[in-house]
Parts: structure tokens; sequence; C-alpha cells
């Protein structure tokens, strides 16, 4: 018997756990595809780019200035575009504090002004010039090609790449022409000529695919499928650039200022030098929502607080420049990622901890409070891991531990909540039955010992049949109209929206008045003072235990009490606490064991008790008698 029914149990707790986990698993399925589909693409990047703007600054040192050219510097210089004479002029003054490489992020596939040949003889006499072109555009007329003068090793593309919402995130670094030939970007070649001067060797191979490498030192490219990225158009060699370690400003010096030479020698030695234009009228600009600070905010006043900040074209190309030589000469800085199946499993692994959550915690608000708590926690190991250069799902695991545990307590109430009423009705029922049928059925058999006459007995079935019936009318009537009432016995039910002193009041005089063994002999009364106790509390149910504890007290001196002569019910309300006491002076024929033994009514009782979050006890009376207590707080909190 005792293995048939652990594995009823089993089997049910099996269905259980089948019926409240499906649901949650059918979430971390639709999150799963969700992402496949590519729809959670724009939010990863969201949170990417919001992640990104609240890192600290890094405190790698500054190896890029940029030469800014505005508005002031063109009206100044002749103009835009600026005239060849006096960029070689600008050149020349930087060459002389010795940068370890010179960009030049302007245009310069045609003469400007009258003196070109200024500039061709700076770009003959400083080999550690680059310049830019525009080469991977399928129609030529779209391209724009390099300063004739300068060798392709000290020529890149400046061609950006664009997300899907506008923004920049990832940079270029090699790619192939339409007529096949390979091409690195402007960024690449500034690294080449920076890292050269240091001694690191450039590789990369004949496929665009290959990994760049300075020395033993890879920069992984892009993959179809990298971190928030589904599906993306990974041709070439692509970087993601880690905004998050380029937190700190960007050093950069007007044009006017170089010309001046008011400028810190400090801000051109050893480092890598870019000359763009950051003029509103000419559109060199992109959109960002990593960084927190910009040249742009910083030239024109605009809040960091913003969540778009403009970056122009110089400064995108600076960020990416900065973050290979922070790769190679400090610690690594580029932003990883896992493999595409590592990323899936910890999708689901986050949808299985939201499941087991709900699961084990069954209470809402402590769900609501754990959900909360673990996703703080989760959005902290994301921060975490972003600055030590890991981008790992965010969005997905969010939504996979969230949604699956939030689904999952929803069905697991639901299907507890069935279960629950299920038990409640069973217990009600045996609790009517208890109190009433059973009741009368103790006092017959205990009368049909003393030869009670045949009609008497025949009566005596005949008001059991009918209380059974009637118990059974009221449970369909309450299943019926959900209606809050006690039924108490020859078809008399009390009103359980009425106060708890009236309820118990009628409880008493409707069970003293039962024609039982026990009640027979009583000779002396206490009158019970139910006013004390103040039912703001109570609800419902805790009404309905205490109508039950008192009437179960009450039946058991009416069947078990011989020759009693004295009952006391007394009602207290002492400090925290309420108290009701039922006291006989009987004889019981119980010995130790019995009255020590748990049976439904004692149980019932207990249950009413922690249902009150108080105490019941039961002990014998001196010299003879027993005593039934019952013990609970008068306040309690909501939890």
């Amino acid at each position: 018997m005792v293995l048939i029914n652990f594995w009823w149990k089993v089997r049910q707790q099996a269905k259980l756990t089948r019926e409240v986990i499906l649901p949650g698993s059918i979430i971390i399925g639709l999150i799963l595809i969700i992402r496949l589909t590519g729809f959670l693409q724009l939010y990863e990047w969201m949170s990417l780019d919001y992640f990104s703007r609240n890192c600290p600054p890094s405190n790698v040192p500054s190896r890029v200035t940029i030469v800014s050219i505005d508005e002031n510097d063109l009206r100044m210089f002749g103009g835009f575009p600026l005239p060849d004479d006096e960029l070689a002029r600008a050149l020349r003054i930087v060459n002389e504090y010795k940068p370890s490489v010179i960009g030049i992020d302007i245009f310069r596939d045609l003469p400007v002004g009258q003196n070109q040949n200024q500039l061709i003889q700076v770009f003959k006499q400083i080999p550690n010039i680059v310049g830019i072109e525009v080469a991977l555009n399928e129609k030529e007329t779209l391209n724009v090609k390099p300063p004739p003068v300068l060798p392709p090793k000290r020529i890149g593309f400046a061609d950006v790449l664009i997300d899907e919402d506008g923004k920049f995130r990832r940079s270029l670094l090699a790619s192939r022409d339409w007529n096949g030939e390979l091409k690195y970007s402007f960024v690449t070649q500034l690294a080449r000529v920076y890292l050269s001067s240091l001694g690191f060797n450039f590789e990369h191979g004949d496929r665009v695919k290959n990994s760049i490498k300075f020395d033993s030192i890879a920069i992984p490219p892009l993959k179809t499928n990298t971190g928030g990225y589904v599906n993306v158009d990974a041709n070439g060699n692509q970087m993601l650039v880690n905004f998050c370690s380029s937190q700190k400003p960007l050093t950069y010096i007007h044009l006017r200022d170089i010309i001046e030479r008011k400028f810190s020698s400090k801000l051109i030695k050893n480092r890598a030098v870019i000359f763009g234009v950051t003029a509103a009228s000419v559109k060199d600009t992109l959109i960002t929502s990593a960084l927190k600070h910009t040249l742009f905010s910083a030239i024109s006043g605009q809040l960091e607080s913003m969540p778009n900040q403009i970056i122009y074209g110089v400064e995108a190309h600076a960020h990416a420049l900065r973050q290979i030589l922070s790769t190679v000469l400090d610690k690594p800085k580029l932003l990883k990622t896992w493999p595409n199946f590592w990323e899936y499993v910890w999708i689901v692994a986050w949808g299985v901890i939201g499941v087991i959550l709900s699961v084990i915690v069954q209470s809402p608000w402590k769900s609501l409070l754990g959900i909360a708590i673990i996703s703080v926690k989760h959005t902290i190991l994301f921060y975490l891991l972003l600055t030590w250069g890991w981008w790992i799902p965010y969005i997905p695991t969010c939504l996979a531990f969230s949604l699956a545990a939030l689904t999952t307590s929803f069905f697991d109430r639901g299907l507890r909540a069935e279960l629950k009423q299920r038990r409640d009705t069973i217990e009600r029922t045996y609790e009517e039955v208890h109190n009433g049928p059973l009741q009368s059925l103790a006092v017959i058999l205990r009368s049909s010992q003393e030869d009670l006459p045949i009609e008497t007995l025949r009566e005596e079935l005949q008001k059991l049949n009918n209380e059974l019936r009637n118990i059974f009318e009221y449970l369909q009537q309450e299943a019926m109209n959900q209606t809050n009432s006690l039924y108490l016995q020859n078809n008399l039910f009390i009103d359980l929206q009425n106060p708890i002193s009236e309820l118990l009041y009628q409880v008493y005089d409707q069970t003293l008045n039962q024609q039982l063994p026990g009640f027979s002999s009583l000779q002396t009364f206490i009158s019970p003072t139910f006013d004390c106790y103040d039912d703001k509390h109570l609800n419902i149910e805790e009404k309905r235990g205490l109508c039950l504890f008192l009437q179960e007290a009450l039946y058991n001196v009416g069947k078990h009490a011989h020759n009693a002569t004295r009952l006391d019910v007394y009602c207290s309300s002492r400090g925290k606490l309420y108290a009701l006491r039922i006291t006989d002076n009987g004889e019981t024929s119980f010995n130790q064991q019995q009255f020590l033994r748990q049976g439904q009514g004692t149980r019932q009782a207990k249950a009413i008790a922690n249902r009150l979050r108080g105490k019941f006890r039961r002990r014998q009376n001196t010299p003879q008698g027993t005593i039934c207590e019952l013990v609970w707080p008068k306040k309690r909190w909501l939890w």
C-alpha cells in the first residue's frame, strides 16, 4: 500500500511538473526562433550601445590625435576644399614633432588651389603619410581616386559600414573591390605604419577573411552570426568597434592652432595624427548611441545625456585605430563574442532558471521579487563582462528568463489553485460530514449499546439520512452560487459575512441544543463573551475555521465527557493575542496514548491555528476533564 501511494505521488508530481514546465519550454523555444529570425537584432544593438556609453573611461595611453578642420579654419585658410599649400604647410609643421604616422582623411585626387607642387613635395618627403580613397562602389563614378603621388601601401579606403538602424558599430579593415583587387582600409594602413615603426610585422595572406595579424596578435574578422548580429553581411574583413573601452575622449587640435603652433608637442610626438574635416558645411558625420563624449558634443556643447551622438568620419576612423593599437600594445580591447552554439545554450539556461524559480517559489510576490533580483544580477553580469571585452546575449536572456518565469508561475499557480480547490472541496465535505452526521452517528452507536428501541433507532437514522442529504444540497448550492455560509445542522445555515462574535454565539447555542450524552448532566455554565473578538483582520475562511473549532470542541464534550457538570467557554483579549478556551470536568474513557492521538478534529484545529498564525493546545484538566485552547495574534503581516 505504501509503495502504491509512493508511485501515485510520483505520477502526480510528474504530471504537475510536465504541465507546468511545458509552457515555459515553449516560451524558451519561441525566444530562440525569434532571435534566429533576427527580430531581436536591433534591441541587442541598443542594449550594447546603452551599456557601452555607461562604461568607465579607460586608462590606456592616448596614441591618436585629430587635427580638426572646422568652419573657422576654412574661413581663415581659403574655404573648402582646403587649398593644397595650406594643407602642405600644416603637414610640415606636424612632421617636425615626429609623429609615428600622419593620416589625411581629406580627398586629394585633384589639385586644390594654385600651389599643388608644395603638397606633392610633402607627400614625397614624408614617408609616413597615409591618404584615402573610395574604392568599393560598383559604379566607378561613385568612387574617388587617391592622391596620385602616394604608393598603394600608403593609401586606404575610407568606406564606412552602417548598421540597419543607421548607426556606426563596425569598421571595415580589408575588402576586395569590384575588380577583385585586395584593398585595405584607411584605419588598417594607419595601424600598419604606426606599428611597423615599433617593429611589428603586418601579416594577412591572400584571403580577405584571414585574420589580420601584427606579429602573433590577431584581429579576428566578424562572422555572419556574431553577438547580436544575425545573418549580417560580413563581406570583407570587419571588426566590431569596442566603444566600451573608448569612452575616454579623443584628443584634438584645431588646424589654426597647428599653423600658429599653439599646441603641446606631447600631442604629436610618437602619435598617430589624423587630419579631418569637422565643419558643419561638410557632411562627413555618422550617428552613434555608444559614446557619451564626441568631438561634436565637445565643440557644439551638445548634452552628453543625449541618446544619439553625432560622430565625425575622422572620429570614427580614430576610434577604430585606437582600438587596434590598444589591442596590440596593451591588454586586448577587442570586443569578443561566444560561438553561436554557446550563446543559445546560455539563453536556454536562463530560461530554465526562470522555470525553476517559479516552480520553487510559489508565492506570486516572492516570485516577482525573485525575478527582479535575478534580473538585476543578470544585468550586472552583462555589464561586467562587457567591461572585460565580452559581448554576450542580453535581450534574449532577459526575455527567456522573465517570460519563462512569469508563464511558468502563471500556469503553476493555476494548476495548484485547481488542485487546492479540489483539496479544499474534499476537506470541506469531510468537515461538514465530520461535524454533523458523524457526530450523530457516534451518538447512535453509543446509544445502541443501551438497548435503544427500534423505532427510536429508525428515527435517529432517518435524521442522519436527512443531514447527509442537506449537506449535499448545501455544498452543491454553495458551489453554484459561491455563497459564504456554514452549515450547522437541521438545515440551519449561518452567514459568514456576519461579525465573528455573532457567528460564534450561533454555533454555541445550536451545538448545546443537540441531544448529546455529555450535555445532559451539565449543571453549571460560564456564558461566553465573544464580543471581545474583532474580525476586521479575519477573512471568510478564518471565520469558518473558528466556528468549526468551537463546534468540534463542544461536540467532543457532548460525545466523550461522562458525567460532566461544568462547561466553560472562556474568551479573552489580552495584549496582542486572542484566546478561545473550552473546559469541561467530565470523565473520559481515553488513556494517555488515546488522548494524545491526532484525530480529524485535532488535525482540523491545528490547521485552523496554522491559518491564524496561532497555536492549538489540548490537555487534561485537573482533577479531570479536558481543556481545548486556541490562541492567535490580533494583527498579522500580509505575508
